[in-house]
């Protein structure tokens, strides 16, 4: 790929989805306002804020100019906020922040130093108590990818933090956050993403300080549809990828499991359903599944795969409370 800097006119947006955060957005914002590179614009999203979020955005927009605050008015999520951030963007990067992290004053520059192309997307690492355990280096989508998925356990690490979007692209093919989903809009943004690109880079940088709240969405219980819908994108972001090696796609098929376990026992289990719905989501997840999910699964899904392809849905509800006490 050739070099192709950013240049000053060249802007980057930053993002901040912001609800409820009055009392870490000043350090956030600070963090971004520091910067060592000084060329972007910041999105400050107010998802319909009920502390005083939306009083400190406004002040902290009179004094810096960079700063655009837009009110949503009404809570709509945190999807349709980052949307709203992307359809008033105007900088030829992206990057989101979340409105309770913070980053160093080098954030924004280490990422510009590195860039080369639109179809190359940069990532750094996120210190969440201590950074994660990447192997730092380029990788093409096209002869790298098991590489990088196993050895970096990159679905794992599919927020849009920490990441080095190109609007142009996101713009062009339409990616948006999964408005109606409540957990792995994420992930599913990232993955499609990944469909319009050649190549990853991931950065020997940890700029990007996580900050795990009571407010985390990894402490709510999601719904069926939630959990499947993600499933189903991973399953249809295998088939684009049609990966052959026997590594990778045990790799994918494990992954997939976990989202088809945390269905049954999130969205199932987890919601005391009664038995005439637990078998109508029992019968999608059964649909959904096929032999490679047998194939490349240990002997403990090997037995959930055949007790859901037999309809055993009782002994398997039986099977995973019983693990479970």
């Amino acid at each position: 790929m050739e070099k192709n800097t950013l240049e000053e006119n060249m802007n980057i947006s930053v993002i901040i989805p912001v609800y409820n955060s009055a009392s870490t957005l000043q350090k956030c914002v600070d963090s971004i306002l520091n910067q060592t590179y000084p060329y972007f614009e910041l999105l400050l999203i107010n998802d319909g804020s009920s502390d005083h979020s939306l009083e400190i955005m406004k002040t902290l927009a009179e004094k810096d100019g960079r700063i655009k605050v837009i009110d949503k008015i009404k809570n709509s999520g945190v999807s349709d906020t980052r949307n709203t951030g992307i359809s008033h963007s105007t900088g030829k990067i992206i990057c989101f922040i979340d409105a309770d992290d913070w980053v160093e004053k080098n954030y924004l520059q280490v990422f510009t130093e590195h860039y080369q192309s639109p179809a190359l997307l940069l990532i750094q690492n996120i210190i969440r108590g201590k950074p994660r355990d990447f192997l730092y280096k380029a990788y093409s989508l096209k002869s790298d990818f098991a590489e990088l998925l196993i050895r970096n356990n990159l679905l794992y690490f599919g927020g849009p933090c920490a990441k080095f979007f190109d609007r142009e692209i996101i713009i062009q093919n339409n990616i948006r956050f999964n408005e109606a989903v409540s957990y792995g809009e994420d992930l599913m943004f990232f993955m499609e993403y990944l469909k319009h690109i050649e190549a990853v880079k991931i950065l020997d940088a940890a700029l990007y300080h996580y900050e795990f709240t009571d407010n985390s969405l990894s402490r709510v219980r999601h719904s069926f549809s939630s959990l499947f819908t993600l499933h189903t994108a991973v399953q249809n972001f295998i088939l684009f990828q049609q990966q052959k090696g026997k590594a990778i796609r045990k790799y994918l098929y494990n992954f997939d499991w976990d989202m088809i376990e945390s269905s049954i026992d999130q969205g199932i289990i987890g919601r005391n359903l009664k038995k005439e719905e637990s078998s109508e989501y029992f019968s999608r997840i059964r649909k959904s599944i096929g032999i490679d999910h047998f194939l490349y699964a240990r002997y403990y899904r090997k037995v959930l795969f055949l007790l859901i392809k037999t309809r055993q849905y009782r002994l398997l509800l039986s099977l995973k409370k019983f693990l479970k006490t």
